[in-house]
């Protein structure tokens, strides 16, 4: 038989035999109408339907992340659809999804994946998904969603237990949430002569846990080079995409529209390190400049100063020393502290997949700070690790204070770290001091020019200042440095066509997130019923209330406009589609 590795997802019906044994013909109406929504969601998501006996439908997809999101999209609707309406009208489906080799006999696939996808279904909490490890290790920080570990599942006529996650409403922070399973979304018709990616530096140690130095050393690399104003610098997010490509230099560069590409490596002996780092240009892939570093952990900040330099000096032609030496991250007293809180970053991106990385970050940031208290980057990335542990545990606005202390301490140390005004810009918005919140947001945008997730909270911010044009200007700023486009570009793109009345691209902005948000349904909801379409303003708005448990007044009073106006026009085109 010819074999495939797909990826399985597993539907089935809660209580079906009960709901037929009251009311046959009424329960296969409803499935009738179920099955429409989950059958279109699949074939949206690009999947193949290959078993459907009564209220089960087994398909198969190419990727485990269209799988999940499909799970999770008619998940969504499922919960909507039962929403108000009576307990024995309700239909409720659990879902199981798994990856692994399978078996083609004309139109349908068998093997053990096939099997352990329906066991997982079972499962599966009542309108939740139950995935594998295999699955979730692929998924994670792809979608806007997070995992509860179920254990390792003892499955009927599997022999090996199976290690299998809940999905859970996304918790902490979503900076990281990043799908390139399908390359760039935008397309940059022109690179800019100074325009750069830094590729991930490749660790070339037998100690694995050096790829954490290796991301922190890059991302720092990107962050120094991107206050230079000549050159166009590409956020981590996009270059580091790449990591495992086996595209050409040339291939690359047109991928992001960039005319340079920084490569390199480390090698960690003991206390010894060498550098090695080569310049390329993309359109030849011929190696503009190369050189080797030997050098210490204690002495890794000389190194990048010399890269910097030399990279500047071929790019842009000359390099003032002074400007250099004022770009330079500040720097911690004890270099221990330095490769925690890289450590520390490590498990912090991963924190809204599981709740163990989100402790994990917390203790390690915990610990830098205890190898050097003066190191204002240890302390803001505690403030956000903080945040994001707080909102898995349910208690994100009682850990608010001590978020507010740790920022301080920051700012006291270093009043020029842009992570901590990043953080403070935040909490000013939520307590509505709109004129701090933009002094500390603009802040951090000029400390961090290439990092995009500051860029989109700096339009965020502008959307609530009441000033959509420029948040759109933001946006495809932040689309120009990360091609790859995370999902709350999207979201806060689709607010601004909101506001500027630009109504059927608020639409297809919205319809471009993976995974719909809150805000996203509920600005939907509102669009729709302002075009004048209020059948779909309806179902969206009914989804948007299942999904967030909020009412339309609730929601509106999370909305932080400096202009009252604002939010009575938006609770206005809310009502008037229940109405």
């Amino acid at each position: 038989m010819e074999r495939k590795l797909s990826t399985i997802l597993a539907a089935d019906v809660v209580g079906f035999s009960k709901m037929m044994a009251v009311d046959e013909e009424s329960t296969l109406e409803i499935l009738k109408n179920r099955r429409f929504v989950i059958d279109t969601s699949i074939n949206e998501q690009g999947g193949k339907i290959f078993g459907s006996a009564g209220d089960s439908v087994i398909a198969e997809f190419d990727s485990p992340v269209k799988a999940t999101e499909c799970g999770v999209q008619f998940q969504s609707k499922m919960q909507a659809l039962n929403d108000n309406i009576a307990e024995d009208q309700q239909m409720i489906f659990r879902v199981g999804i798994h990856i692994g080799d399978v078996m083609i006999e004309e139109d349908n696939l068998f093997g053990d994946a096939v099997n352990i996808a329906a066991r997982l279904e079972a499962e599966a909490r009542p309108g939740g998904l139950c995935l594998s490890r295999t699955v979730v290790d692929i998924v994670g920080n792809k979608l806007k969603v997070s995992f509860e570990d179920a254990g390792e599942l003892e499955l009927k006529n599997i022999d090996h237990p199976v290690q299998a996650f809940f999905v859970v409403p996304s918790k902490g922070a979503t900076r990281w949430v990043h799908d390139n399973t399908e390359g760039p979304k935008v397309k940059i018709q022109k690179a800019e002569p100074g325009s750069l990616a830094v590729m991930l530096f490749k660790n070339l140690s037998k100690d694995e846990e050096q790829d954490f130095f290796c991301e922190g050393f890059s991302e720092d690399l990107i962050s120094v080079l991107s206050k230079f104003r000549k050159l166009v610098v590409l956020s981590g997010n996009a270059s580091f995409s790449y990591r495992d490509s086996n595209k050409t230099p040339k291939e690359i560069g047109e991928d992001l529209g960039v005319r340079y590409l920084l490569e390199g490596s480390v090698r960690k002996l003991g206390p010894k390190m060498r550098i090695s780092s080569n310049l390329i240009f993309t359109e030849s892939g011929k190696t503009v400049w190369s050189n080797k570093f030997d050098t210490t952990i204690e002495d890794i900040f000389d190194v990048q100063d010399d890269l910097i330099e030399t990279i500047v000096s071929t790019l842009v032609g000359r390099v003032e020393a002074d400007t250099i030496q004022q770009l330079a991250t500040a720097r911690p007293d004890n270099l221990g502290a330095y490769e925690t809180v890289l450590q520390g970053l490590e498990f912090h991106k991963r924190s809204g997949v599981m709740e163990a990385n989100a402790e994990k970050a917390f203790g390690l940031f915990e610990k830098a700070i205890e190898i050097d208290p003066n190191y204002a980057r240890a302390h803001a990335w505690r403030a956000c690790s903080l945040a994001n542990l707080s909102d898995w545990r349910g208690n994100l606005m009682d850990a608010l204070p001590e978020c507010l202390s740790s920022v301080t301490r920051a700012f006291e140390i270093d009043p020029d770290d842009p992570e901590a005004h990043r953080i403070m810009g935040a909490i000013e918005l939520m307590q509505e001091d709109f004129d701090q919140a933009a002094y500390h947001h603009e802040r951090a945008r000029e400390l961090c020019p290439s990092d995009p997730f500051m860029i989109m909270r700096y339009a965020t911010l502008l959307i609530y200042l009441g000033n959509p044009e420029e948040a759109l200007a933001e946006i495809t700023n932040a689309k120009r440095i990360d091609p790859f486009c995370p999902d709350m570009l999207f979201e806060d793109e689709g607010m601004c066509y909101f506001w500027l009345d630009r109504l059927p691209e608020a639409v297809d902005a919205f319809n471009k997130l993976q995974i719909p948000t809150r805000n996203s349904l509920f600005y939907l909801a509102a669009t729709h019923n302002n075009i004048g379409d209020i059948d779909k303003a309806s179902r969206v708005l009914k989804e948007a209330i299942a999904m967030s448990s909020l009412s339309v007044e609730d929601f509106v009073k999370t909305q932080k406009y400096r202009d009252p106006d604002k939010k009575e026009n938006l609770l206005n085109s809310l009502t008037a589609i229940a109405a």
